[in-house]
Parts: C-alpha cells; sequence; structure tokens
C-alpha cells in the first residue's frame, strides 16, 4: 500500500493484501450421553476430517479532497474490492447406538466437498457544501455488488467400496447469487455552537437473482425503500435513529437440506420476507490525554418486523431439523460503559486499571416441536482488571469478570434458565536478560 498527496488539498490512501490459508483438521471423538434418572441415553464414535484452502485478495482506495476556495466543501471517495474463494472438503463418518427412547444402531459416512468462490465490491462517496453559516447540505451515494457461487458435492461410498465416489444428488447442491445494492442519502446538517442536528432521508434500492442451478429454481428479490435517518450530536454526545431493511441471506433461501452433520440437520426457506428494523442509539465518548482517562458508554435498542428465526424440531431419536421463518415482534435493547485510567510516574512505573458493565434484554419468537413461545433473555456482565508496569521489564496484568444469564418463557413448556459465570484471567511478562521474553498465562 501507499500514502499520496499529489497536492495539498487531496489525499489518496491504496492498500492491496493477498492471503493464503490452508487447514487440515482430523476429529476423532467418543461420545456418550447419560441421563442422571434414566441411564444411558447413547454411545458411539463420530470421526471428521476437514481439509479447507482460502486464497483472499483485498484492495481499498480511499481518496478525500478539500476546496482551496470555500471552507467546509468536502468530497471523500472509496472503493474496496474483495475476491475470496475457499474450497472445503469435509468428511464425517460416524458409528452410534442409541439406548433411549428406543434402541438403535445409526452408521453414518459421506464426503462433501464445498466450492464458494465469492466476489464482493463497494464504491462509496460523500460530499459536503456549506451553504450558510449554520446550514451544510451532506451527499452520500453507495453502491455494492456481490457475486456469489456455493457449490456442494456430497459423495457416499460404493458399496464394498473404501472411496466416496458415488455422487448423492439429493445432498448436492449448485447455488448462485448475484447481488446489487443501491443506496442515496440525503441530509440537511444545522451547527450552532457544539450542537449539530441533521435530518435525513435515504433511497436503497436492492435487487437480487438466486439461482439453483441444480434445480432449476430462481428466486428473484426486489425491494425499493424511502428510509429516515435522523442524528444530533452535542459535543462528545450523540443520538442516532435509522431504519434498515435487509434481505434474507443465501444460507437462509437455500432450500436444499444440510446433513454434513446427521444429528443436526439444517435447510432453508425460499419464502422468506425482509427484514425490517427500526435502531435507536445514544453515545457517549470522553478523553483526557493529560490525566490519562477515559470514558465511553451507549445505549441502544432496537425493533424488528420479518425477524429470521429458527423453526426447531427434535425427533425421538433427537435429530434436530432446523427451519427459518419470519416472526414480528422482536426487541433488543443493550447498555455498555467502560473506564480506563492510567497512571506515570518519572521512574517509568505504569499503573493501570480499568472498568465496566454490559447488559443487553432481548426478546424473540421460539418455535420448538410446533410449541410457539415468546423467549426474554437478560444478560449481565461485569469486569474490572488492574495492571503494572516497570521499566518495561517487568508486566502484570489482572482481570476478573462475572456474568448473569436469565431466560423466561410465556409457554410453560419450557423451563426457566439461571446461568452465572466467572472468570479470572492474569498475565505475566518479564523482558530480562537481553533479547529474551517470558511470558506466562493463567485463565
Amino acid at each position: 500500500g501507499g500514502r499520496f498527496k499529489p497536492d495539498s488539498v487531496t489525499n489518496i490512501l491504496v492498500n492491496v493484501n493477498y492471503l493464503i490459508g490452508l487447514q487440515d483438521e482430523d476429529r476423532f471423538s467418543h461420545i456418550t450421553g447419560n441421563n442422571n434418572k434414566t441411564g444411558p441415553l447413547s454411545d458411539g464414535e463420530v470421526n471428521q476430517v476437514n481439509d479447507a484452502h482460502t486464497y483472499w485478495y483485498r484492495q481499498g482506495i480511499v481518496i478525500t479532497r478539500l476546496s482551496k476556495k470555500k471552507k467546509g466543501r468536502r468530497f471523500n471517495f472509496i472503493n474496496s474490492l474483495e475476491i475470496n474463494n475457499r474450497f472445503n472438503d469435509y468428511m464425517s463418518e460416524s458409528d452410534v447406538s442409541y439406548f433411549y427412547p428406543a434402541a438403535y444402531d445409526s452408521i453414518y459416512g459421506q464426503l462433501r466437498k464445498e466450492r464458494i468462490p465469492r466476489t464482493d465490491a463497494i464504491l462509496l462517496f460523500n460530499y459536503s457544501e456549506p451553504v450558510s453559516k449554520h446550514f451544510t447540505i451532506r451527499l452520500t451515494g453507495r453502491y455494492e455488488y456481490s457475486k456469489l457461487n456455493n457449490g456442494v458435492s456430497t459423495y457416499n461410498k460404493s458399496n464394498g467400496g473404501d472411496k466416496y465416489d458415488v455422487l448423492n444428488a439429493l445432498l448436492s447442491s449448485d447455488f448462485r447469487r448475484v447481488s446489487n445494492r443501491e443506496f442515496a442519502g440525503l441530509g440537511l446538517e444545522y451547527k450552532w455552537k457544539d450542537l449539530t442536528i441533521t435530518p435525513g432521508i435515504r433511497l436503497l434500492n436492492q435487487h437480487v437473482n438466486n439461482k439453483l442451478v441444480s434445480s432449476g429454481i430462481l428466486l428473484r428479490q426486489k425491494q425499493f425503500d424511502v428510509l429516515p435517518a435522523f442524528s444530533v450530536v452535542y459535543k462528545q454526545l450523540s443520538i442516532n435513529y435509522n431504519r434498515d431493511i435487509n434481505l434474507p441471506g443465501f444460507t437462509s433461501l437455500n432450500p436444499v437440506t444440510d446433513i454434513s452433520n446427521p444429528y443436526f440437520i439444517t435447510k432453508g426457506n425460499p419464502d422468506l420476507l425482509p427484514v425490517r428494523r427500526d435502531n435507536i442509539s445514544l453515545n457517549y465518548y470522553f478523553n483526557d490525554p493529560k490525566r490519562f482517562i477515559n470514558l465511553g458508554g451507549y445505549t441502544s435498542a432496537s425493533f424488528t418486523n420479518n425477524d429470521i428465526i429458527q423453526g426447531i424440531t427434535v425427533d425421538e431419536r433427537g435429530v434436530q431439523t432446523m427451519v427459518p421463518v419470519n416472526a414480528d415482534g422482536s426487541k433488543n435493547y443493550s447498555m455498555n460503559w467502560n473506564v480506563n485510567k492510567r497512571y506515570k510516574t518519572k521512574q517509568n512505573v505504569v499503573l493501570n486499571w480499568n472498568t465496566g458493565n454490559w447488559m443487553n434484554i432481548s426478546k424473540t419468537r421460539l418455535l420448538f416441536n410446533g410449541t410457539d413461545s415468546w423467549q426474554t433473555t437478560f444478560n449481565y456482565n461485569h469486569w474490572f482488571g488492574i495492571g503494572i508496569n516497570l521499566n518495561d521489564k517487568f508486566e502484570w496484568n489482572t482481570s476478573y469478570s462475572f456474568g448473569k444469564n436469565f431466560t423466561r418463557y410465556t409457554s410453560d413448556q419450557f423451563k426457566n434458565l439461571n446461568i452465572s459465570n466467572n472468570y479470572w484471567d492474569n498475565e505475566l511478562v518479564l523482558r530480562m536478560p537481553k533479547h529474551l521474553i517470558w511470558e506466562t498465562q493463567v485463565s
């Protein structure tokens, strides 16, 4: 990459990188299931051989240009391109005996080959034009292009053979998706001293072609929306509101059954509707470099219709099947705050401490074996940490966190959940003698 400055008001930043990832993973598992009342449930072997190759090219270009004649006039251009080719070979074999509720043996084996080349490109520009002392027009445009091929070939063993060379057409698919997403935004910013108010509208046009070549299924998604947006900024405090429309992803739409794990089966739903979500957030950040202190926090809420949830069924053998469906009325509330403080002496002794908290409340629909219920989950997590650094020779850091999780259901078919967790982490670093670093970590 490189940074270029062709003139006094123009900056250009270019980054290019290429990644090769190779994975060769073998898993040999012995699995047993026991119930403290009924006794043994299952016993057997599950073996998996997972080979994955990834070849990933990424580039980014950022151009910023200011005006020589008019203060506040600004133009930004951003381009990103990612080409990601993934090749996965997953072989699964299992031999499991089930004892409850019915006794039977299950022998299973397959080779699943996935070929997933993907290209994603983004073009983005921002333009700001001051029209008076207090008002500025802000124009934004964004184009997103995505092309994805998801080819899955599943093979069984031939009779009496050891190789997986018989194609299972029922469990194979060739899914191709081409997505185009155009976005245009117009906002009028009002600024008075430390207060900035920006109402705006966004035009969002989405058209996606999903083609299942193996079965001739063609799914076309088209959506055009006019969406509101609003933001208020006062010093380090900001309030934001926006509405989003998200089309279902290809994994949720693909109707071909995935039984690469025979005890956890998934299948897509081509009739899913776009997700509609309203978001509101409050953010605050403060930093004082002279006193080595910074603090920040946020609260947010989202309200979702046509949310995508999983309809779950579990049969008498314990095999779970999941199919995504739409559901209205999902809600999510979050809050986070954190404080970091550092002390530094003239003797190169550095002390620091931090503390923070995260809370979340979510309400979603639960569909399980024909039972329709609402589930409300409350998560709470708090952490503390301290550290000391002596002349960069000796360093010790320790942190402790505890959390709570409560889940409640409107249906009496499910039991309420109460979960607590505690986590303690210690790190010790010794940089002596010269050129040697000793490091240990205990959690």
